[in-house]
């Protein structure tokens, strides 16, 4: 699975060892999970909620095993419309390489944030 963050607060957490930011300024402790994405959802996180950035944005490659390992749970819940399923991650987690096997900086061109080639990571579709 994936996330999209803010370069800033994924480095900041890195400090500390464990990713506890839900998504756009709100914390884990006050959400109560974080945001996470598949590969086909990704395109309207980066052109929903995060259209507008200005700041440098990363994409973290999440091993869901991984999570499973650590006793993080994962939900599937209804996205908005009739889209399918959308994953959150109910914890905060470690940034160690075998729970974030990457972390990729995105780019922009025209003006909209483009999706990288993930072809090469086990990524939900």
């Amino acid at each position: 699975m994936l996330h999209v963050a803010f370069s800033d607060d994924w480095e900041a957490c890195e400090r500390f060892g464990e990713y506890n930011v839900a998504t756009r300024n709100t914390l884990y402790e006050v959400a109560g999970f974080v945001h996470a994405s598949t590969l086909s959802g990704l395109p309207s996180v980066l052109h929903g909620p995060y259209a507008d950035a200005s700041i440098p944005l990363v994409l973290a490659v999440i091993d869901e095993d991984s999570l499973a390992d650590e006793g993080i749970e994962v939900a599937w819940v209804p996205a908005e419309g009739a889209g399918a399923p959308v994953p959150r991650i109910l914890g905060a987690f470690p940034m160690d390489g075998r729970t974030v096997p990457a972390v990729i900086e995105l780019g922009r061109a025209d003006g909209r944030w483009v999706v990288p080639d993930l072809s090469g990571f086990s990524v939900r579709p």
